[in-house]
């Protein structure tokens, strides 16, 4: 029995496809050392708060680039986190040439309190925090860790999303900042988003000259010259198994984009620009009654939905902006002023 056991001992220490468990950057860069599949928890701390950041790091065979998946920024996106699991689990990496870093949950108290759009720790919302504080609140210092030690280790950047607890998103898409001054950033960024595979494709419009005003986690790593899209697939606080098979197969696709496996995926067919987009937002606090589900094509002046006051009068309606898609909806009754209650894309072929 105990030449049985140091045998085995000896199979898992030299073994490369061998899990290993470790805390904190300095594993995380040893991780991208070494072949093998390795599961880290980096703590973050903040005045009588703490979390973990639980990532799994996948290195290959052959050098290469490294490719960082972020799930869980919201703690009620759960198609992204679900997706990052599973494809974290099957992906080998004898089969890998360069490294895939993938955070799971990066809103740790967001996922366990079930919370739509802010953590419970601090009442902010992460993906509005980048770059992050190194001295701040704990979302913001996680925000921070992302940018300033997962950043720099990354070739590339899928920033994953659905739609968030209260919210109805169809179709899914993916999104590259088109107006970041440098040509071949946009190029790589674009070339990420078409290469994923979802059908519609939002170039987004909003200029970006600093890392310090990129508050978004996407539009933070393309500030920073790193290739990077967000991506949108889920939603309404639901396991959609349609959502997480596309963004496996989507992240499969991203890695043979990058020359990372060898496997070859057809071309998609019939991709589509999203390239406007309006939203109608309720002017008062309320219940909003929908009439319409995400992904329906809706004319001008159509009413998709009304906000009711306390006592269920009507007191707002919500009526499409222009013709086009039905791209997202509140979906959930609860309502705060300001907040958004339909967005509608016009669309146009790729070609």
């Amino acid at each position: 029995m105990y030449r049985l056991s140091r045998l085995l001992i000896m199979f898992v220490l030299t073994y490369p496809c061998v899990q290993v468990w470790g805390e904190g950057v300095s594993d995380l860069r040893g991780a991208l050392a070494k072949q093998g599949k390795y599961h880290i928890s980096i703590a973050v701390k903040a005045v009588e708060q703490q979390t973990n950041v639980p990532i799994t790091v996948v290195t290959g065979s052959e050098p290469g680039p490294t490719l960082l998946i972020l799930a869980g920024i919201h703690g009620s996106e759960y198609a992204p986190i679900l997706a990052s699991q599973k494809f974290g689990r099957a992906l080998s990496p004898s089969a890998l040439t360069g490294s895939v870093i993938i955070v799971h949950v990066a809103n740790l108290p967001a996922y366990l309190d079930r919370t739509v759009y802010t953590s419970p720790a601090d009442g902010l919302n992460l993906n509005r925090l980048f770059p992050g504080d190194g001295q701040g609140s704990l979302s913001q210092r996680v925000a921070h860790l992302i940018t300033s030690q997962l950043y720099p280790l990354a070739d590339a950047v899928l920033d994953v999303h659905s739609g968030d607890g209260n919210e109805d998103l169809r179709p899914y898409w993916t999104g590259y900042y088109a107006q970041v001054g440098d040509a071949d950033l946009v190029r790589r960024s674009e070339a990420l988003a078409f290469a994923f595979g979802f059908q519609h494709v939002v170039p987004f419009q909003w200029e970006l000259t600093n890392v310090a005003d990129a508050i978004w986690a996407g539009s933070a790593a393309v500030a920073l010259g790193i290739p990077a899209i967000d991506v949108e697939a889920g939603g309404m606080g639901v396991i959609e198994d349609e959502a997480v098979a596309m963004l496996v197969e989507g992240f499969h696709r991203s890695l043979s984009n990058l020359g990372m496996i060898s496997n070859q995926f057809d071309p998609p067919t019939n991709q589509r620009i999203i390239y406007a987009r309006q939203s109608v937002k309720s002017p008062q606090d309320g219940s909003w009654v929908s009439l319409k589900a995400a992904g329906e094509l809706v004319v001008a002046g159509e009413l998709l939905g009304y906000v009711t006051d306390w006592h269920g009068k009507t007191v707002f309606e919500a009526r499409a902006p222009s013709d086009g898609l039905l791209m997202l909806r509140l979906s959930a009754p609860p309502v705060l002023k300001g907040e958004t209650l339909v967005v509608v894309a016009k669309t146009r072929s790729k070609r």
